[in-house]
C-alpha cells in the first residue's frame, strides 16, 4: 500500500473512531432500548416529542419521580418499565387528587402492578395494527381528533371512568375522575413515539394536553433498560463503522469504469415555459380567489404542525394564540389573514398574499434557526 493511501485509511478510521466515542458519550440509554424515553431517537423513543414542544415554546420536564413533579405540570408515565413502590403511588395519585392531570400509558401487562391495581386497569383485547381511534364521548382533549396507535385496547374500572377515544370493539383512552383531578388513561405509549407523532392528529393531542399545563415526562423508571450493554455489543457498533470506513477509501481510490456521462440534451421547452402556461391558463380562468383560499388553508395547516395551532381556529383567535406563542410573527400573520379575508381578485392582489404568508413562515423558520 502506498505511503499516502496508509495515511488517509489511518485517518479515516481515527475519525470513524471519534466519531463513535462522542456518539457514546452523549446517549445516557443504549439506542437498542425499548423505552419511550425522550432521550431516544430511535423507533420506540420519544425524543422528536420532547424537541417540538421544546421549539414551540412548551418545554417539558424530565422528573426522576413524583417527588418532583412541581405543582401545575401533567404528570406523563409512558409505559415504565420499573415498578413505582407503594409509597410513589400513592403521593402520585394523592397529587393528582388534588386537582392534577395524569396521563398514563400502559406498558405491557404487570409491568406497574401496584398502579394498574390502584386505578383498577384492564386490558381486554388487542385490536389490528393499525386502526385508528376516534372520540367515543365528547372530552376537550379529543373532539375532532383522528388518531394512529399501535392498536391496544385498555380499560379502567374506577367509578365514573369513561371510553374517550376507540373504535369497534377496541378502547385507546380512557378518562377517569379522581378528585378534584383527571387521571387519562392510554392503552400504550404509540401516540407519543418518535414514528407515530406525525401520523394523523398525534400532534395535535399532545398539543392540545400541554395547553392543560408544562409537560413532565417520568424518565425515573426506566432503570432497567440503563444497564449497560455487554464489552462485545458496544464495540459492534464501531467495528462495524471502521469496517465501512476502510471499504469507502478503497472504493474511492479504485479504477474508474468510463468517463462521467455528459448530462441529457435540454428538451425543447423548459420548466420555466411550463410554469408560464400555467400562469397564463389560471389567469384566463380567472382562478385567483380558488388559489387564495388555497393557499390560506395549506398555510394554516403548516402552522399547526409547526407551532400547534389548530387549523380550525378561526384567523382572529390564531393570531392572539401566535403572539403569544411567536409574537415577531403574529403582525405579519394578521396582515396576510387580512388578505386572505378580502379574498384576492387580481394576479397582483394573490401575489401579495403568497408574499405575505411566505414572511409569516421565513419569520417562523429564522427562529427555528435561531435555536
Amino acid at each position: 500500500m502506498r505511503p499516502r493511501t496508509a495515511v488517509g485509511l489511518a485517518a479515516l478510521l481515527a475519525l470513524a473512531a471519534a466519531l463513535a466515542s462522542v456518539a457514546a458519550g452523549r446517549a445516557r440509554l443504549p439506542p437498542e432500548a425499548r423505552v419511550p424515553s425522550v432521550e431516544l431517537t430511535g423507533a420506540r423513543g420519544a425524543a422528536a416529542l420532547h424537541d417540538w414542544l421544546a421549539a414551540t415554546g412548551r418545554a417539558p420536564l424530565r422528573v426522576s419521580g413524583p417527588d418532583e413533579l412541581p405543582a401545575g405540570a401533567v404528570a406523563v408515565l409512558a409505559a415504565p418499565v420499573t415498578p413505582l413502590s407503594a409509597a410513589e403511588v400513592e403521593r402520585l395519585l394523592a397529587r393528582t387528587a388534588a386537582g392534577g392531570l395524569l396521563v398514563y400509558a400502559a406498558g405491557a401487562p404487570g409491568a406497574q402492578p401496584l398502579l394498574d391495581q390502584r386505578l383498577q386497569v384492564s386490558r381486554p383485547r388487542l385490536a389490528g395494527a393499525g386502526e385508528r381511534a376516534v372520540p367515543l364521548a365528547a372530552h376537550p382533549l379529543f373532539d375532532g381528533l383522528s388518531l394512529a396507535g399501535g392498536g391496544g385496547s385498555v380499560a379502567s374500572g374506577l367509578p365514573g371512568a369513561l371510553p374517550v377515544a376507540g373504535g369497534p370493539g377496541f378502547t385507546a383512552a380512557v378518562s377517569a375522575p379522581l378528585g378534584r383531578g383527571e387521571v387519562l388513561l392510554l392503552a400504550g405509549p404509540d401516540l407519543l413515539e418518535n414514528p407515530r407523532l406525525a401520523e394523523a392528529d398525534n400532534l395535535l393531542f399532545w398539543a392540545r394536553v400541554a395547553e392543560r399545563g408544562r409537560l413532565a415526562f417520568d424518565e425515573g423508571h426506566f432503570a432497567a433498560a440503563r444497564s449497560p450493554a455487554p464489552a462485545a455489543g458496544r464495540l459492534t457498533p464501531l467495528l462495524l463503522q471502521l469496517l465501512a470506513a476502510a471499504a469507502l477509501l478503497l472504493w474511492s481510490l479504485a479504477r474508474r469504469l468510463g468517463p462521467i456521462r455528459p448530462p441529457p440534451a435540454q428538451a425543447a421547452r423548459t420548466a420555466a415555459d411550463y410554469l408560464a402556461s400555467l400562469g397564463a391558463l389560471y389567469r384566463s380562468a380567472r382562478a385567483e380567489p380558488e388559489l387564495a383560499a388555497a393557499a390560506w388553508r395549506a398555510h394554516r395547516l403548516r402552522l399547526q404542525r409547526q407551532v400547534g395551532i389548530a387549523a380550525a381556529l378561526p384567523d382572529g383567535q390564531a393570531a392572539e394564540r401566535l403572539a403569544t406563542l411567536r409574537p415577531e410573527a403574529a403582525p405579519a400573520f394578521r396582515e396576510a389573514a387580512a388578505r386572505a379575508a378580502r379574498g384576492p381578485r387580481d394576479p397582483a392582489a394573490l401575489a401579495r398574499l403568497v408574499a405575505g404568508v411566505a414572511r409569516v413562515e421565513a419569520l417562523l423558520a429564522r427562529r427555528a434557526l435561531a435555536r
